[in-house]
């Protein structure tokens, strides 16, 4: 059967990576994977028996009120028109035109909304213009930016499903992962916003505490969770509930339910159940017993996980299916399962994630800006390169590679 299974999970990635590729959607394209690893897997009564088990979880549930509300929160800051607000605030705030070309994306990967960085890529273009950038230089910036969080962020899914299938606290993954996060920013810096002419802007006497208002919903979730340790499935609650507040003129009791209906997503909840229906199959059918021992002792396991990592980020170009997906198949290799080693995990997904040519952020800003991704590619070459050397010194210094060795 373990056999048969390991064919399960390996049909099961394929299915998965050929509906992203064709755009289908992510959650419809989980559970069709699903559905292969069960009946490769464990096609009887007991099977079915596995899917009522998963469905009624604590872990499942928790992570499908998560992420939905989380898709749902990024929603009401666009439809309110509140992001605006909030960048219109920035940009009379800050007096150099670079960084609010860089800023605009990054408050945007701040916003938990799918596509953001076609959403930032416009309201970036007359900044970008006025320091004469080009098509290449205006995708790097908008696509560097917009990604800079994801190391750290409480709020990013792939981080939430990290630390939700390896067990791990969020906040100790993303603790861990502070200096390639700063790295990141200084890359971001030194290799993109340093070199463009110096444009000053005036300032326009924008109130920062503005800033803080437009940002309180995130503030408050945040906050409640980490101080008062209320879980995070609540404080998203009370952020929404805050949000909704702050644009009470705009969301009467009237409108409520067709907002409800239109920015909570289907597909998200779709997306998160199948990702612990696929992880609990795989944990339950022991799929993967025949692939570990046959790779054990014929590959390094260090370049097991690294190449493995990268690669399912890089196949996926989808950051929720890679770590998903990928967390169940590697987590069962690692010797011990602490911060450390879920990091290196999380932090090569990552690399791959962002590299990916069916990454929807690439793909969406390349169109934008005009440019082709072989131009995209040899413009992120030299600063991806630092970033994942960056990633390995720290490993290497934290002492995890010496956990796989």
């Amino acid at each position: 059967m373990s056999v048969l299974g390991t064919g399960g999970v390996i049909a099961g990635f394929g299915v998965l990576a050929y509906l992203i590729h064709k755009r289908v959607d992510f959650g419809k394209a989980i559970l069709a994977a699903t559905l292969v690893l069960l009946l490769l897997t464990e096609p009887t009564i007991e099977g079915i028996g596995w899917i009522i088990t998963i469905s009624m979880e604590y872990e499942t549930l928790e992570l499908a009120a998560i992420i939905v509300q989380i898709v749902f929160l990024g929603f009401l800051y666009k439809d309110s028109g509140q992001v605006m607000r909030l960048i219109e605030e920035l940009r009379g705030l800050v007096p150099d035109r670079r960084m609010v070309v860089a800023s605009i994306p990054a408050l945007f990967g701040l916003m938990p909304m799918p596509g953001g960085a076609y959403v930032s890529a416009p309201m970036i273009e007359d900044e970008a213009d006025a320091l004469e950038l080009d098509g290449k230089e205006k995708t790097f910036l908008n696509w560097w930016w917009r990604h800079i969080w994801f190391w750290i962020y409480p709020l990013s899914m792939g981080l939430i499903l990290a630390a939700s299938i390896s067990e791990i606290n969020l906040y100790h993954i993303a603790l861990f992962n502070i200096p390639i996060f700063l790295a990141h920013v200084s890359i971001g810096i030194l290799l993109g916003l340093r070199k463009i002419e110096v444009k000053p802007i005036q300032k326009r006497g924008k109130n920062p505490l503005l800033v803080i208002y437009h940002l309180l919903p995130i503030i408050a979730a945040l906050s409640l969770n980490i101080i008062l340790a209320i879980p995070l499935y609540v404080t998203l609650f009370i952020a929404i509930i805050v949000l909704f507040l702050q644009n009470s003129k705009r969301y009467s009791f009237k409108k409520l339910p067709s907002v409800i209906s239109e920015g909570v997503s289907l597909d998200i909840l779709m997306a998160a159940y199948g990702i612990m229906l696929f992880k609990g199959i795989i944990e339950r059918s022991e799929s993967l017993e025949p692939m570990i021992n046959v790779l054990e002792g014929q590959v390094p396991l260090l370049l097991l996980i690294l190449l493995g990592s990268y690669g399912i980020g890089l196949l996926l170009g989808h950051l929720p299916s890679a770590v998903g997906i990928g967390f169940p198949v590697l987590l069962p290799l690692l010797p011990v399962v602490n911060v450390r080693t879920v990091s290196l995990v999380y932090i090569f997904v990552l690399l791959g994630y962002f590299t990916s040519p069916i990454h929807l952020c690439i793909i969406l800003t390349i169109e934008y800006f005009g440019i082709d991704l072989k131009s995209f590619y040899q413009r992120i070459t030299i600063p991806i390169v630092i970033l994942a050397t960056t990633a390995v010194i720290w490993l290497l210094l934290s002492g995890t590679f010496f956990l796989l060795i």
